[in-house]
């Protein structure tokens, strides 16, 4: 039974060798582990026309990557936004409010 076991060792080491070989190195690429984003837009009138202006940089793979962008804005554009925006604001108050009082309500 000795002598099967050891031609089956000796059988699976090999190959167990192998693909140790085979793999690559735990943590070759110690880029991958930390990404890093940082974004800011701006939006600001100027001589009466609103303006865009957009900057991100990105620190990926082992590298820092910026940009920048700058545009103007249409005035209908930049309204909707800021309704949308007011919107959104004014929809989670009104569920932290009912959520705040409903305990406090008569119903159950």
């Amino acid at each position: 039974m000795s002598r099967e076991l050891d031609r089956v060792r000796s059988a699976i080491v090999p190959a167990a060798e192998q693909d140790r070989e085979q793999l690559p190195a735990p943590f070759s690429n110690p880029g991958g582990f930390f990404t890093f984003r940082y974004s800011s837009t701006e939006i600001f009138t100027q001589g009466g026309d609103l303006h865009v202006r957009m900057k991100e940089t990105r620190y990926q793979d082992g590298r820092i990557t910026s940009e920048e962008c700058e545009g103007t804005l249409d005035r209908q554009a930049y309204n909707q936004m800021v309704s949308e925006a007011q919107g959104y604001f004014l929809n989670q108050m009104a569920g932290f409010v009912k959520l705040f009082f409903s305990p406090f309500s008569g119903r159950r």
